[in-house]
């Protein structure tokens, strides 16, 4: 399950970019997102029944990180979408997006989580950066 999580996640960040990068220009980005979201909200519902012992399915199992996932979705969804409009190439955008997002996220979960860096953790994270200005640089 460890791998095929991480699977689906890749399968559908391609999907995803692929498909966000084709909206009409003149669609209003916030109506495409919206119908967007509805349909992920079908899959979402007919998934809970789906998934036998998925957990309570009521309101009072969740907390305030649903609300924080929520404006994290809509920020990376409206984020790509007029990066793409304004002419970002699908491969440079998603990998300045991820590598710039480790590398906030790295410090924040050593100081939220007591997630423990390492050697090979901040060298991934340089080697990362120094790819990431070459892929730029040299465009």
């Amino acid at each position: 399950m460890f791998i095929a999580a991480l699977l689906l996640a890749v399968v559908g960040s391609i999907v995803y970019h692929l498909s966000i990068k084709q909206v009409p220009e003149a669609a209003n980005p916030f109506f495409s997102l919206a119908v967007s979201y509805g349909v992920a909200m079908l899959v979402c519902v007919l998934g809970m029944w789906w998934l036998p012992g998925g957990g309570q399915r009521g309101l009072a199992a969740l907390n305030w990180s649903s609300l924080g996932v929520a404006a994290g979705i809509v920020g990376i969804e409206l984020g790509f979408l007029l990066a793409y409009r304004a002419g970002w190439h699908v491969g440079y955008a998603a990998l300045s997006s991820n590598v710039l997002t480790a590398l906030v996220l790295l410090p924040l979960g050593y100081l939220l989580f007591r997630e423990q860096p390492s050697l090979g953790k901040l060298g991934g994270m340089a080697l990362s950066m120094g790819g990431l200005w070459m892929m730029l640089r040299f465009r």
